[in-house]
């Protein structure tokens, strides 16, 4: 590995720790750093894209880094979600829907992309699936599960930060 490539790796690692504590903008520093030196790297590119928007409010170039990001390396979880993150900041919440379903299209097992749907907040398939949706009987029984879950767990917070996170210590995966 080129001294480049260690630095590269050490400035993500150290921005993802931050980001994770929820130091933004210590972590915005960080990724800048991997930007920089990388600037073709797909993930720096992408976190780093994630943090402008986050911290600078620059979202033309958050985006478009973003994108970048994908289109250099594909569709990977963690660039997907990122897209996500900004979008979600950005109060574009159809944008950010449809970039978590493209990450539960291609990685339906992903820890983080299953909490990221569940934090969007999915529709749920009907309770008794041989009958419509508008049927009485499943949207009543719909109701009862929908207050049955939120009393049982609290709600997922929903921002950019979090998002692809557990949304308390201990809490387990929706069986559905």
């Amino acid at each position: 590995m080129t001294e480049t490539a260690i630095d590269t790796q050490n400035w993500l690692e150290d921005g993802l720790r931050l980001f994770g504590e929820r130091q933004v903008e210590q972590a915005h520093e960080q990724f800048r750093r991997a930007h920089r030196k990388a600037p073709q790297d797909p993930r720096a590119m992408s976190w780093y894209g994630v943090t402008l928007v986050l911290v600078e409010r620059n979202s033309n170039l958050g985006i478009s880094y973003c994108d970048q990001a994908i289109r250099l390396n594909g569709p990977t979880p963690e660039l997907v979600l990122n897209q996500a993150r900004v979008h979600l900041a950005l109060n574009q919440r159809e944008r950010a829907y449809k970039a978590v379903q493209r990450g539960m299209a291609l990685y339906p097992e992903n820890v983080q992309v299953r909490w990221a749907q569940e934090a969007m907040g999915w529709r749920r398939r009907p309770v008794l699936p041989f009958l419509s949706r508008r049927n009485f009987m499943n949207k009543y029984l719909g109701k009862m599960r929908h207050k049955w879950r939120k009393h049982r767990s609290p709600p997922p917070e929903m921002n950019p930060v979090t998002l692809g996170q557990p949304p308390h210590e201990g809490a387990e995966l929706p069986r559905d």
